[in-house]
């Protein structure tokens, strides 16, 4: 097969919950209060539903804050305690912030604190055993210690297993209503200081992939959907259940980040278009 397969976004099935954030966004009611925990400049374009209050936060905004207008409220805080009053949001979006906190405890509390009853969580964190977070991590050091920029924080504090985050929403009253295992695509390269590096790297890793059937980018983030339900969370399967509805994705967009869904017979084109961006990737297998 010659050319650029065109990946799919991934769709819900009839009755299915939302699950991703821009699923959760979009079913979002006219009028619901939602919050963005550690939103940098935004976890998503707010422009797409002016209809919404948002509320977002960080405890900085490299490279800025997100824009502000009618309906958006920014505050520079920090997760560990925040400063709004209990139950208020009808959706609280956490887009891999937990990995970077301290105090995890605290922070989970506070999630489940401002979250009203019957309302979402949002929650996306990188999965602890896998290589992208580990080569992250490993990065880190490295700067840190072999290039002695001493003074550098070590980004990555804390680390995830399915298991782990399933126990801690459980614990504070939340039943998860979907999830999905999501490759890496390693657009946390996409920073200057490596962007140069990532072509190279990714494509690389696609041809692992492909020649030799190793795949290094598999099943490296956590996406869940929990509903505040302490009832439900109750009842819920105990550890080594697996969760209610789990969602397929088998690439990640290498460049906005974005899920895709692909299914090919062989033989494989070498590349893939992003279905929201449009740019291209390198293909190993599809999953």
């Amino acid at each position: 097969m010659s050319g650029v397969l065109r990946g799919a976004k991934p769709v819900r099935t009839p009755g299915e919950p939302p699950l991703f954030l821009h699923e959760l966004v979009a079913a979002a009611a006219a009028g619901a209060r939602v919050l963005d925990a550690g939103c940098g400049p935004g976890s998503w374009d707010y422009a797409l539903r002016p209809d919404l209050r948002v509320t977002g936060f960080d405890i900085k905004f490299p490279p800025g804050p997100p824009a502000r207008r009618t309906g958006v409220d920014v505050l520079r805080a920090g997760l560990e305690r925040l400063p709004l009053r209990d139950a208020p949001f009808d959706l609280v979006v956490c887009h891999y912030v937990l990995e970077h906190v301290t105090g995890l405890a605290a922070c989970c509390d506070e999630l489940a604190r401002v979250t009203r009853p019957g309302g979402t969580l949002y929650l996306a964190v990188p999965r602890a055993a896998a290589f992208d977070d580990r080569l992250y991590r490993f990065a880190g050091y490295f700067a840190k210690y072999a290039l002695l920029k001493l003074g550098k924080r070590i980004e990555h504090q804390q680390r995830f297993d399915l298991a782990k985050v399933l126990g801690l929403f459980r614990a504070r009253g939340f039943a998860p209503t979907a999830h999905a295992l999501v490759p890496a695509g390693f657009s946390w390269m996409n920073d200057p200081r490596t962007k140069r590096l990532q072509g190279p790297f990714t494509d690389g890793l696609a041809w692992l992939h492909r020649a030799l059937g190793i795949d290094l980018a598999r099943d490296a983030n956590l996406v869940l959907a929990f509903r505040r339900d302490p009832a439900a969370a109750a009842a819920a399967p105990g550890a080594g259940a697996a969760p209610p509805g789990r969602r397929r994705v088998t690439h990640v967009c290498r460049e906005c980040g974005e899920h895709a869904v692909l299914d090919a017979p062989p033989p494989w084109p070498a590349r893939w278009a992003c279905p929201w961006c449009g740019k291209p990737n390198p293909l190993g297998r599809p999953r």
